[in-house]
């Protein structure tokens, strides 16, 4: 398996890795997904002949936050050690960064999560919000 840090992905392969988990809202309008993969740090795994079979995103300021939005590994893949690697080296190569943020509702990755020594956010005393999307309404 090659790991290796990308500046984007194909739209095939956004496809494929995120289809492949159900993740439908990123499917809803893949060129907004492929621009915001290309905006973000993303480390990939592939196989030998290259195949896309995971990857891990996020956003920081490089000093005091991560926010790790994507953890992906295909499910032929899945239980094979490649998200806990992926993890790993995002976690070696922001080392200096202060804090990491990861928002997940799955079960599974929550407790993938909690097995890496991420606390959460009841054992940190902090809340989440979320702005809903609003649509740009131009000011004159």
């Amino acid at each position: 398996m090659q790991y290796r840090f990308e500046s984007g992905l194909s739209i095939h392969e956004i496809k494929k890795l995120y289809g492949a988990v159900n993740w439908s809202h990123y499917l809803q309008s893949i060129d907004e997904t492929a621009r915001g993969i290309a905006n973000s740090t993303l480390l990939t795994a592939r196989t030998d002949d290259g195949e896309l079979v995971g990857l891990i995103r996020g956003v920081s300021d490089m000093h005091t936050i991560l926010f790790i939005q994507d953890l992906i590994v295909l499910p032929e893949y899945q239980h094979q050690g490649i998200g806990h690697e992926l993890l790993a080296q995002f976690d070696d190569y922001f080392k200096q960064v202060a804090r990491i943020v990861v928002a997940c509702d799955d079960p599974q990755m929550q407790a993938f999560f909690a097995d890496a020594d991420y606390l959460p956010e009841s054992d940190t005393a902090t809340n989440t919000f979320i702005r809903p999307r609003r649509l740009l309404e131009p000011r004159y």
